[in-house]
């Protein structure tokens, strides 16, 4: 992930924090203090008589981030990433400064194995070795035509690095710190309040789709930014390493809302407004007074820790509760006609997807109170997410060819700004290892980096030599990266500031021996340019990002948990685990204002809840009370339910119409069990006709999810 999306997003999710400042002035404060912390850096570099004490104020700002927490843990894997690059750079240079064509494909291996390792890794294990990857270059390529010099590079580099990192650290420490303990705790108590008002805005009548729809985008927003703090908190926070799981289980909870919600939407709605509008008058009355339950439990602002909001859910869990033993007390009473038996498999089905919610709600309070119930053992709930190989290897591969290409150019023309070309290359191909949309964001920083350079080139060349104090040089540098710190907490203008930052302090000739060669300068910058040039390239030509590819993907790991839920070969407590953690891994790249990547996002949703449900079914027939007359259809329903998924993924990627027949036959199938099941009710008596209901309910829903989500299951992702 680029500097500049981490900035971004971090910054965002740490304005949840409150600070004595006004929220208008935070951008500002942030900038304020990084930029204090480049200029300590600085003068401490001059101090030690550093010879390129640029590099400790360039630090400051790629390490610098609103939470006090990740600036430590991204500094200190950026050292570690320094020290390994620049231990290689050394041996690289000792062995193989003679031999050109060997110190390239050195080189390129060196990058190879840190962007594969960057691309499978996450959070800031991924920026270390990207670190690593960069580093060496950095390093080496400026010594390639003084190899005595290494040593000297690479120390100095080493120690720039740390000083930047401490200086960011102890200003961001002294002035309004930021912690991620509180910005979580925040985020988690906003998040919760949230999908209470959302599940509320599910049950209650009279919702519009437009309100439902915006709401339902913006509580997914607000979980995606929750999950990314969590990664970051758990990680930053020694003190929440103990939470991890809990954490964790609260994100499912959040999830599993989120998959609920949809679903009964749309039943509700279509209950009341085509299907059986006598059994939404029915069901209404204590559907209000549940949502009414849960607005209070977005109102409180203790949020999951107040003993109100445990009062609430039970409240609406004894809603649920008498409501149900109503229905069931109809169907186990028997019914003549079978169109009344499905109302109440319909009822049932609505009331059992409200309680999901209240229990996901009820999760997260015994999350944050402490009463979680431990995991069964040996059991599973969340898989560890599997990385993308396939990526890393193209990753390495593009990386490696690259660095070759432009390499050997550089032997074969003696080009003189050739080691100035080959850092810029490898700082795009390192800094955009696990991006959304590599081609645009390398574009955005090369046009930073080109600003940077234009300025840097402007301040060198008349401003500098007229300074001959510490203060005007400061004004100076704060003229140009005050502004440019402030848009770096910009999603949108992220990009191209960070870019402006590190490369306008690096080329404007803060040198312990400074230089002001007018010509070497407009050389080495062209070259670097056009490095920076090539490597925007290469992300584009060479196996570039297939942004078709990462959804279909998911949505091969989202359709190949369904065969085994159709199956009943996962318990109910882990039936959604393998489609969160699909979801989980898409979600750092959904663009949620996005309406192909919202529609993968509910059709995902979707599936998760289809999951349950067939896991239910599959558990419910296996009831030894279950009537045996109707657990054979619905057990070859089931069969060829999994089959049926099993053909989706075997079918053409390409061909939608195949997949199309697939799920109508899948439908026609559920129907013709449901007609079944209704023609069985008649003669079935008392528990066993509410076992019957369930069945039918829990087919009600398999159907629905056939229909509505249809194009998820049929869809061509391109």
């Amino acid at each position: 992930m680029s500097e500049a999306i981490r900035h971004g997003a971090e910054f965002e999710l740490a304005r949840r924090v409150k600070l004595v400042v006004p929220t208008i002035f935070e951008p500002l404060l942030f900038s304020l203090k990084t930029f204090a912390a480049a200029i300590l850096a600085l003068l401490a570099a001059w101090e030690l008589e550093i010879t390129e004490p640029q590099w400790a104020m360039v630090t400051t700002y790629l390490v610098s981030q609103p939470l006090l927490g990740a600036i430590w843990a991204k500094g200190a894997f950026r050292l570690v990433g320094t020290l390994a690059g620049a231990a290689f750079a050394v041996v690289c240079v000792a062995a193989f400064a003679q031999a050109g064509p060997l110190f390239i494909l050195a080189m390129a291996l060196w990058l190879a194995f840190c962007v594969y390792n960057a691309t499978l890794l996450r959070n800031y294990p991924s920026y270390g070795f990207s670190l690593a990857a960069l580093s060496a270059p950095l390093i080496a390529f400026d010594s390639v035509v003084a190899p005595d010099h290494v040593w000297i590079l690479a120390a100095d580099r080493a120690t720039a690095v740390t000083l930047g990192i401490l200086c960011a650290g102890l200003i961001h420490a002294i002035v309004f710190p930021r912690y991620a303990s509180d910005a979580l705790r925040r985020s988690l108590g906003g998040t919760f309040s949230g999908l209470a008002r959302f599940a509320a805005a599910v049950l209650k009548p009279g919702t519009a789709n437009s309100i439902f729809t915006r709401l339902r985008r913006k509580m997914a927003g607000d979980v995606i930014k929750f999950d990314a703090l969590r990664s970051y908190a758990v990680f930053e926070s020694p003190e929440l390493k103990g939470h991890e799981a809990a954490l964790s289980r609260m994100m499912r909870a959040f999830l599993s809302i989120l998959s609920v919600g949809r679903g009964l939407y749309i039943r509700l709605d279509l209950l009341r407004r085509h299907e059986d509008r006598a059994l939404a008058e029915r069901l209404d009355p204590a559907l209000d007074r549940i949502a009414v339950a849960l607005e209070r439990i977005a109102d409180d602002t203790d949020g999951a820790r107040s003993s109100a909001v445990g009062a609430a859910l039970d409240v609406a869990r004894l809603e649920i509760v008498a409501t149900q033993a109503d229905l069931e007390a109809m169907a186990g009473q028997g019914i003549e006609k079978g169109e009344d038996f499905e109302t109440l498999a319909n009822g049932l089905l609505v009331l059992r997807r409200a309680e999901d919610m209240i229990e996901s709600l009820s999760r997260v309070v015994a999350g944050v109170t402490g009463r979680l119930p431990p995991e069964p053992p040996g059991q599973r709930m969340m898989a560890v997410l599997r990385p993308d190989k396939g990526s890393a290897v193209a990753q390495a591969i593009r990386g490696a060819a690259c660095i070759l290409l432009l390499g050997f150019f550089w032997i074969a023309s003696a080009w003189t700004a050739g080691a100035s070309a080959m850092t810029g290359l490898a700082i795009i191909l390192v800094i955009f290892v696990i991006v959304e949309n590599p081609q645009k964001l390398a574009t955005h920083f090369a046009v930073g980096a080109t600003l940077a350079t234009v300025a840097g080139f402007f301040c060198m060349a008349f401003v500098l030599p007229m300074l001959g104090e510490f203060l005007p040089l400061a004004v100076m540098l704060g003229i140009f990266l005050i502004p440019a710190g402030v848009l770096i907490t910009s999603p949108t203008y992220g990009a191209v500031a960070t870019a402006f930052s590190a490369f306008f302090a690096s080329q404007i000739g803060l040198s312990n021996l400074p230089s002001y060669d007018i010509g070497l300068y407009i050389d080495h910058s062209i070259g670097f340019l056009l490095g920076i040039a090539a490597g925007v390239a290469g992300i584009a030509l060479i196996l570039p990002y297939d942004r078709a590819r990462a959804r279909r993907a998911e949505w091969t790991e989202v359709v190949a948990a369904l065969p085994s839920a159709a199956r009943g070969e996962r318990p109910e407590t882990s039936a959604r685990a393998p489609i969160h953690t699909a979801l989980l891994k898409l979600l750092p790249r959904l663009d949620i204002a996005d309406d192909a990547d919202d529609h993968i996002l509910i059709g995902t949703f979707g599936m998760a809840s289809l999951s349950l449900e067939l896991i239910r079914l599959s558990g419910r027939i296996a009831r030894p009370a279950f009537p045996t007359e109707a657990g054979k259809p619905v057990r070859a329903c089931l069969v060829m339910l999994a089959a049926a998924f099993e053909r989706l993924l075997a079918a053409d990627s390409d061909s939608e119409t195949a997949r199309i027949e697939i799920v109508d036959e899948a439908a026609s199938l559920v129907a013709a069990t449901r007609t079944t099941l209704v023609e069985l009710a008649s003669t079935t008596p008392g528990a066993e006709a509410v076992d019957l209901a369930h069945a039918l309910a829990s087919l009600r829903f398999i159907a629905d999810r056939l229909t509505i989500d249809r194009p998820f299951l049929t869809a061509v992702i391109r």
